[in-house]
């Protein structure tokens, strides 16, 4: 199969990919609520906003075969800046986003070709693909590894830091909670007693744009969230825009749940997750810190078990980051990559080394991370 690639690179542009790119999400083997259009829309605007430099731009690849849309690749285009030069980069949208992948239709090894010869063809047009946090979704890294390799591009592929802790969901939190050790059950089970008799309640919010006031209920929780003793940095509050079109978008369509605990009519806790295939994504959580005692994110990973089970979902992910109570229930890990691709012109090679080699060593030497 043959296919053409067009790169987006504006709104008018962007904005007509709509309905094509919510089928190939809504279609895909593996979905993943991070490529759909509506996570990149609002996520690329509020972003483009942030930077003043006017050196981002949308980079949209979209494959085509026989005039109609077949696959899409969701990058952008940014120029950043390291020890005075300027590197042109194709990557994700954002950081803000724990598995990034392409949203590809039946095809995926002719559609990765296809996406590996145009950047072949366009080497003049950038210096380096940097892709973060790439999930391996089948033999995903292989096809992207053997097209790279036959369009002549060097690349370099990268263990991620952060891997995802994940369980299986086969049955509800009671019999889950069995697998646990001994003392740590006993300590769930006595803190779920007495939020239970201090009369706190959980419940699942399956359609969150239909909530009257949520968002507004989230970011006070939020405000009241604490990380190692002291009030942390609100993410709800922060990209309130940002939740507030992804809960009117993606929520009619099953892409979000919301865990919500509260005692009468105060909100206690929440966690803000997603429905991507037979997996429940666990995103991002807060609980008011004057209700610590009771471990309410741990309350609030036992419900969404519960409801997973009861709604024929197979795997629990906690996503980025293994602290420690993601790894007391988690039975696995998933390793997401980082993809580095060289284009062949000397000098954005020589810009790319600047920009990868020089700021991993300045990292190293004044001892900050990467």
């Amino acid at each position: 199969m043959r296919y053409s690639v067009e790169p987006i690179t504006t709104g008018e542009g962007f904005s007509s990919l709509e309905p094509d790119w919510n089928r190939l999400s809504d279609s895909a083997s593996s979905p993943n609520v991070f490529m759909t259009f509506d996570w990149f829309r609002a996520w690329n605007q509020r972003l483009t906003q942030e930077d003043r430099s006017g050196r981002r731009r949308p980079s949209v690849l979209v494959l085509k075969r026989d005039g109609a849309v077949a696959g899409i690749s969701p990058l952008i285009h940014r120029t950043a800046s390291q020890f005075g030069y300027a590197v042109r980069k194709l990557e994700f949208a954002g950081g803000h986003a724990d598995y990034n992948d392409f949203v590809l239709g039946n095809d995926p090894p002719g559609q990765i070709d296809a996406i590996a010869d145009f950047l072949t063809q366009t080497q003049d047009q950038w210096d380096l693909v940097d892709l973060r946090d790439l999930r391996e979704a089948g033999n995903t890294l292989a096809l992207i590894e053997g097209a790279l390799s036959r369009a002549g591009l060097r690349y370099r592929v990268l263990r991620e830091n952060g891997r995802c802790p994940y369980l299986p969901i086969d049955t509800g939190s009671a019999t889950t909670m069995k697998k646990l050790s001994g003392h740590v059950r006993r300590t769930l089970r006595k803190r779920m007693e007495r939020a239970t008799a201090l009369g706190l309640r959980t419940r699942i919010i399956e359609s969150p744009h239909q909530e009257l006031g949520l968002l507004d209920k989230l970011i006070a929780v939020e405000h009241q969230k604490h990380l190692h003793g002291k009030l942390s940095r609100p993410f709800i509050a922060s990209y309130r825009e940002v939740f507030q079109s992804l809960f009117d978008t993606l929520g009619p369509r099953g892409w979000v749940y919301i865990a919500f605990m509260e005692r009468g009519d105060r909100p206690v806790a929440w966690q803000v997750g997603f429905c991507c295939g037979k997996a429940l994504w666990d995103y991002n959580k807060a609980y008011d810190h004057a209700f610590a005692q009771f471990a309410p994110g741990t309350i609030l990973v036992s419900a969404v078990l519960d409801y997973g089970f009861s709604h024929g979902y197979e795997e629990y992910d906690f996503l980025r980051g293994e602290e420690p109570y993601k790894t007391v229930w988690s039975t696995g890990f998933h390793q997401p990559y980082r993809l580095l691709v060289w284009s062949g012109r000397w000098t954005a090679r020589a810009r790319a080394f600047v920009y990868l080699d020089l700021k991993t060593a300045a990292y190293r030497l004044f001892g900050k991370k990467e």
